[in-house]
């Protein structure tokens, strides 16, 4: 799953590799420490900033707004920003959605995961250890075989409200590639 992944991106003539994902690739043999691979920039070619309540797209943002601080949620409490990237591939989803929680008062990330229902207790393990608080959902839908998942950002290593969106979504990258990377070890 998560090392053919890797190992496609390795393969590729002049690749790029965050460095989550050159650390994998040198902990599973597929890279050496002295390989010479660049760190991959983010993308996101589709940023659209959307109304809770409608879902409603309000604007399609630039680049340029993925460096806005997290707490632009926290000031905007109606919208949510989804996003899209290229990278997302290697990690099974899709798209990602942040947001403000209005119950919780936390940021929040929200995905669907491609994962087999089978992985559902590790998966529910793995969030109760390491979001620590019973704020985070993940139910499967048999409809389109995916986990939605929703977490709260706030309580990953590393988050700290001033930070970029841009920055926030290489931290929930790295949290949702880790998950994967103990269900691979699991397996």
């Amino acid at each position: 799953m998560l090392k053919d992944k890797i190992a496609k991106l390795v393969a590729q003539d002049g690749t790029s590799l965050f460095p989550i994902e050159r650390e994998y690739a040198v902990k599973q043999g597929l890279l050496t420490e002295n390989s010479d691979v660049e760190n991959k920039e983010w993308s996101f070619p589709v940023i659209e900033r959307c109304l809770k309540e409608t879902e409603d797209v309000l604007k399609e943002e630039q680049d340029s707004f993925m460096q806005e601080p997290v707490s632009y949620f926290f000031k905007n409490a109606e919208e949510f920003l989804y996003v899209e990237s290229d990278a997302f591939e290697t990690i099974g989803i899709d798209g990602i959605a942040i947001e403000m929680d209005d119950v919780f008062r936390t940021f929040t990330v929200l995905f669907g995961l491609k994962v087999q229902k089978k992985w559902g207790g590790f998966l529910k393990d793995y969030l109760d250890a390491n979001v620590g608080l019973k704020t985070y959902s993940a139910m499967f839908s048999d409809k389109d075989g995916l986990w939605d998942v929703n977490i709260p950002l706030d309580q990953l290593d590393g988050f700290q409200k001033d930070m970029a969106i841009k920055d926030a979504m290489d931290l929930a990258y790295r949290f949702i590639f880790n998950l994967l990377e103990g269900i691979e070890a699991a397996n």
